[in-house]
């Protein structure tokens, strides 16, 4: 369990020095890889929340209040990797810093949703399943905490364009994709691949880097360990622990 976090520390203070410079391909590839992400989470979401909408299903307020900013989220971060790719970097960074606000709502609506669906009884998704509701908790606060972190942490790095843009590719395939690809059409319900589509959007960033530079950026060596945190193995080793289950007993009383 503290592998990753171990291992992510030790790699931020030197992602400053890798000496990556932008490629034309760049452009293409991060905003390419930011439609095909906020398509895949939107499209997941739709399948589940909106048929519940479209049939006058009623849910608690806070699942619209969570659609409603989990939405902008992806509106502003497609928008930005366009804004990037046209070369209107005045407007990314005045979008970029309000973005911060943003990021800090997500967070407490984020959690806030978690506690409100796992009171009402849910242990997760068909193919995402815990085994009791503390282990479905965990599992949606890391991943609004490692979104949080990863933005953090490209916020940290903006003036480095080529670790900021990995950090906050990150922040959205290690902490979002997971809920949105495992209720698409085909893949719900289907564990092996609903982890395949996380990992491949995930190693995606490593993938280009790989391909193109022949290394991975440094941002990465910090991103991808603590993306690894809301894996299903690793959630179920913390939800075991007598810590989780304490600080979960009083969460959801």
């Amino acid at each position: 369990m503290t592998a990753p976090l171990t291992a992510g520390a030790s790699a931020l203070p030197r992602i400053a020095a890798d000496p990556f410079r932008t490629r034309d391909a760049d452009h293409t590839f991060f905003s390419t890889i930011a439609i095909v992400a906020a398509v895949a989470i939107a499209g997941g979401f739709l399948n589940t929340y909106g048929m519940k909408i479209v049939s006058g299903t009623p849910v608690p307020p806070i699942i619209h209040v969570h659609a409603l900013v989990f939405t902008a989220w992806l509106v502003v971060f497609v928008t930005q990797t366009q804004l990037i790719r046209r070369g209107r970097v005045t407007l990314h960074k005045r979008i970029g810093t309000a973005s911060g606000v943003l990021a800090g709502l997500m967070l407490i609506i984020g959690v806030l949703t978690a506690l409100t669906v796992t009171r009402a009884g849910h242990r997760g998704i068909p193919g995402v399943e815990y085994a009791t509701p503390s282990g479905f908790l965990l599992l949606n606060v890391i991943a609004v905490v490692i979104f949080v972190v990863l933005f953090a942490a490209a916020w940290l790095f903006r003036h480095n364009s080529q670790a900021h843009k990995r950090l906050m590719l990150t922040a959205v395939t290690g902490a979002l994709i997971g809920p949105g690809v495992s209720r698409l059409p085909l893949i719900a319900g289907r564990t092996p691949l609903i982890a395949a589509s996380v990992l491949a959007f995930l190693l995606a960033g490593p993938a280009y880097d790989l391909a193109t530079r022949r290394r991975v950026h440094r941002a990465y060596w910090f991103a991808i360990p603590v993306a690894l945190l809301a894996v299903p193995p690793v959630v179920q080793a913390i939800d075991s622990t007598a810590v989780w289950q304490s600080i979960s007993s009083w969460l959801l009383r």
